[in-house]
């Protein structure tokens, strides 16, 4: 019987172990210029930070958010907007369209592939102002905890 539970104890620490050792922390940023924040894994490092453009890049995955103004878009033509942006992107297999509805945010996201990796592209506006937004996501497709901090960062988007 010690035997039995001396052996469930180790596999018990065994396993409290190995989730904490792939619990990833993350940090809200706040893009100041735009007044919008997201929430990042923290092994992102910012690469570009100005008016046009908010890039970081994680362990496997690239984020980048672009305003811009079009006060004749709402949230009602973000879906075909947004669909548009992806064939310019020339983005192949788009097998998940739908609307979002981020924090005050409205929008829409396509998931597909690009050069062999997966792109989530996000189109949103800010429904206070004429600054319309497109996210990108991009990481590999067997990546499964790469998916689980592109969910993350989509439903963290927000104005401050």
């Amino acid at each position: 019987m010690k035997k039995f539970l001396s052996l469930n104890v180790c596999l018990l620490l065994l396993f409290a172990a190995s989730f904490s050792v792939n619990a990833q922390k993350y940090f809200d940023y706040e893009w100041s210029k735009y007044n919008l924040a997201f929430t990042l894994a923290e092994d992102f490092k910012e690469v570009t930070n100005n008016d046009s453009e908010f890039t970081a890049v994680g362990d496997g995955m690239e984020f980048a958010v672009f305003p811009f103004n079009d006060a004749s878009v709402d949230h009602s033509d973000m879906t075909k907007y947004t669909l548009s942006v992806a064939g310019s992107l020339e983005m192949q297999e788009l097998d998940d369209v739908d609307v979002l509805d981020l924090n005050g945010l409205e929008g829409a996201y396509v998931e597909g592939y690009k050069d062999g990796d997966r792109v989530i592209l996000l189109g949103f506006i800010d429904p206070t102002s004429e600054t319309n937004f497109f996210a990108l996501i991009t990481f590999g497709d067997d990546d499964n905890v790469a998916e689980d901090e592109a969910v993350k960062m989509i439903s963290s988007l927000r104005k401050k």
